[in-house]
């Protein structure tokens, strides 16, 4: 049975290279989940042209109408499947096919100066059209339970996951001075300017603290306007920004000490908190999206409002209080393993079957 999961890009415009973030991510977990089950998975997604690239067994399809319009190159995609998993609520409203699953990645009309009423009928389009949507947390449904209630049951909940044999706390205590992470794209909304302004405030009180910054090289332009104006801070010594391969990432987070995820809008249950929380860093994350589904503040992390003087303040406390961060550290590893990778893809598996049926053909 084949299954053609459509989503805005797994590999860049071009089809030249994968496109590296939290969605991404999940894509290839959930295509592994797919053909674990017994489905053939292609992919579609927006294209400069047409063309067609291979790797690891699945076609990834690029649509080159996506230039000109969103719905005319999803008629097109509909043209060429017929079972579809949308791996995201569009933004803009399109017909889903019916008998389909439609993934929401939080609520993401939380950015400022978006029309919030358009991205609310975009939500109840797909909800009245898909036969189920599945959110990665609950911010979602509860919103959408307040403005749609007669369209809430449609929505089930699965968190996202995190991989405990890879992402898991270091062998020995960690020592030294502390070690202070940003492990996030170069993304307005995961709180690039929020880090850094937090940081200003942080290095003269403390200077044997690191400070590192590990980012994605996604967009060239983006990547050299970051360039230019971290290379003007007057700190810009004591911030280390690298490109970490995901493959090498939980060795990043096991030197770590705390992990800062200050997303200012637009996020669901952080694949970036998870991992760090399941290798026992002491978290601040901000009281946005689905990170208020992860952390409960002074449990398993600090958990704070979108501004540089929470962040900073949060920051200060636990490198001055080794007590507290290892109390952190310690119920935060025990949290993330109630979102490891095998019950996500068992909650997955459910769902694929439930809404297609079984890969032998019974089903729709």
């Amino acid at each position: 049975m084949k299954l053609s999961i459509i989503m805005p890009n797994l590999l860049t415009w071009d089809g030249t290279r994968p496109v590296v973030g939290g969605l991404e991510r999940m894509a290839w977990a959930l295509i592994q989940a797919a053909r674990t089950a017994g489905f053939t998975v292609d992919v579609h997604q927006n294209g400069n042209s047409d063309w067609v690239k291979t790797i690891d067994g699945i076609a990834i399809h690029g649509h080159g109408l996506a230039r000109l319009s969103l719905l005319a190159a999803m008629e097109s995609i509909h043209h060429q499947t017929t079972r579809c998993l949308y791996l995201s609520i569009m933004q803009e409203p399109i017909a889903y096919r019916p008998y389909s699953l439609v993934v929401s990645h939080g609520v993401w009309w939380d950015a400022p100066g978006l029309d919030v009423r358009t991205q609310l009928e975009s939500s109840r389009m797909a909800l009245e059209q898909a036969q189920e949507v599945i959110s990665v947390d609950y911010n979602f449904l509860n919103v959408i339970r307040a403005v749609y209630p007669s369209l809430a049951h449609k929505i089930t909940v699965i968190p996202n996951f995190v991989n405990v044999n890879e992402f898991k706390p270091p062998v020995s205590p960690r020592l030294g001075p502390p070690v202070i992470l940003f492990p996030r794209r170069l993304d307005p909304a995961r709180g690039i300017n929020l880090f850094l302004d937090a940081v200003q405030t942080l290095v003269d009180v403390h200077p044997d603290a690191r400070f590192i910054m590990s980012v994605d090289q996604n967009n060239g332009p983006y990547n050299a306007h970051f360039e230019s104006e971290i290379a003007a801070l007057a700190f810009r010594d004591r911030v280390e920004v690298i490109t970490t391969p995901f493959e090498k990432m939980s060795e990043l987070y096991r030197l770590a000490d705390i992990v800062v995820i200050p997303s200012s809008y637009s996020e669901g249950t952080s694949l970036s908190c998870l991992e760090a929380m399941a290798s026992g860093c002491a978290v601040v994350a901000t009281n946005v999206g689905g990170l208020t589904n992860l952390i409960l503040s002074e449990y398993n992390g600090l958990l704070v409002a979108p501004r540089v003087d929470a962040i900073s303040q949060a920051i200060n406390r636990l490198i001055w209080d080794r007590e507290l961060r290892n109390q952190l550290s310690q119920h935060a590893y025990e949290s993330a393993l109630s979102f490891r990778q095998e019950r996500w893809q068992r909650a997955w598996t459910e769902a694929l079957e439930r809404v297609y049926g079984f890969p032998s053909g019974v089903g729709r």
